[in-house]
């Protein structure tokens, strides 16, 4: 009788070690997919900046300032999360109004020179 409740834990003790290597598997795998997916969004940030600089380049050749080509255009370029970009979607398709935007207490983005803010909207009504 003890041999065989012996045998049952050693079953139920290889089937938990079973299931937490296959979620060790799927853990390391959904990491290597986050990671991969950050990357791209990385390298995507970067041909964005790379065509925003040659964007500014030539606005600045013809010797207007970031800030005239912004207003000019009526548009800003921002760097953001996809989460975010949700959030601003929503907004726009809702018809709130941006009223106010406040700088980032850590407003400086990774040595870049780029500044984050918080952008503050008005619900339409």
């Amino acid at each position: 009788m003890l041999g065989q409740r012996g045998s049952t834990i050693e079953r139920i003790v290889h089937r938990i070690e079973e299931h937490v290597e296959e979620w060790r598997r799927q853990d390391a795998a959904r990491h290597a997919e986050v990671e991969a997916i950050r990357e791209r969004l990385w390298a995507e940030a970067a041909e964005r900046e790379k065509l925003l600089a040659k964007a500014i380049g030539k606005e600045e050749a013809r010797r207007t300032s970031v800030e005239e080509v912004a207003k000019r255009q009526r548009m800003v370029f921002v760097v953001h999360s996809e989460e975010a970009a949700g959030a601003l979607q929503d907004f726009a398709r809702e018809g709130d109004r941006l009223v106010k935007v406040m700088p980032g207490s850590a407003s400086h983005v990774n040595g870049s020179g780029s500044k984050g803010s918080w952008l503050v909207f008005d619900v339409s009504e």
